[in-house]
């Protein structure tokens, strides 16, 4: 079928209000024409309309605006994790040296 073995493929995108957002919502319409799951992050409700019915908005900051997103992707990431049964905490092959100069 049309969504794959396991359903539509998930795609998270950032669509903030900057120079970019043009580009960033041709993207996405282009991935959601062929099928995908959007998540969007927006600062800018608008920018995701006709793409996701429930974007995560973030507040805007200016420049730092996409430092906010990084929240709910962390979370994202942390739930996913969790709901695979694997520890966010211990990742493998992650070496835990400090370095000082």
């Amino acid at each position: 079928d049309e969504t794959g073995k396991f359903g539509a493929t998930p795609i998270i995108m950032f669509i903030l209000d900057d120079h970019h957002a043009h580009h960033m919502r041709t993207a996405a319409e282009e991935v959601k024409a062929r099928g995908a799951d959007l998540i969007i992050i927006t600062d800018k409700a608008a920018l995701a309309r006709d793409l996701d019915d429930n974007p995560i908005i973030i507040p805007q900051n200016g420049p730092m605006t996409a430092l906010g997103g990084v929240l709910p992707l962390q979370l994202i990431a942390y739930e996913l994790a969790m709901l695979r049964g694997i520890n966010p905490d211990t990742p493998r092959n992650l070496a835990k040296a400090v370095t000082v100069d």
